[in-house]
């Protein structure tokens, strides 16, 4: 349950902030080539590199590009080689960035959500203890807001958030 008198996010984005982040999702996913989208198959299936490959492929090209003419067949195509190592270590520190970008917005959302739910429980309380006492207008928002909680079962038919029992 959140402490009610802290409240961590107590912020709404401005419409024009939300279009301008949504935006530059729209500019990132445009700079990213269009045909690198996988079928679930393909992404069981591809190999994924890791630290050993990525370095054993550098040093292929290293050595095929000091060493190479007259040892590698002319379908070996190193530029191609090049381009996909130079792509792998952009799009990996473009991934970094957005993997600590995204565990921020979940991070944000989690703590607005957990403040919403633990407020909105709250009050709900109120509205159920108001209910019990009487007073004026209480049962009828009590009555439509328990239907949360009837379900659950736990509470007697009191319809109590677990964390209000």
């Amino acid at each position: 349950m959140s402490n009610l008198s802290e409240n961590r996010i107590n912020v709404v984005l401005a419409a024009a902030d939300v279009t301008t982040i949504n935006e530059s999702i729209n500019a990132i996913l445009s700079k990213i080539p269009e045909n690198t989208t996988l079928t679930d198959t393909q992404r069981n299936s591809y190999t994924a590199i890791d630290v050993s490959n990525k370095v054993f492929s550098e040093d292929v090209l290293t050595e095929a590009r000091a060493t190479g003419t007259g040892v590698l067949p002319p379908y070996i195509d190193l530029d191609a080689l090049q381009n996909d190592l130079t792509i792998f270590n952009q799009l990996d520190a473009i991934e970094s960035g957005l993997t600590n970008l995204l565990q921020r917005v979940k991070d944000a959302k989690r703590i607005a959500g957990h403040e919403a739910y633990g407020m909105a429980n709250k009050a709900y309380k109120s509205y159920r203890d108001a209910s019990d006492a009487g007073v004026a207008n209480a049962k009828s928002g009590y009555d439509k807001l328990k239907v949360r909680f009837e379900s659950q079962g736990k509470s007697g038919g009191r319809g109590l958030s677990p964390d209000l029992q």
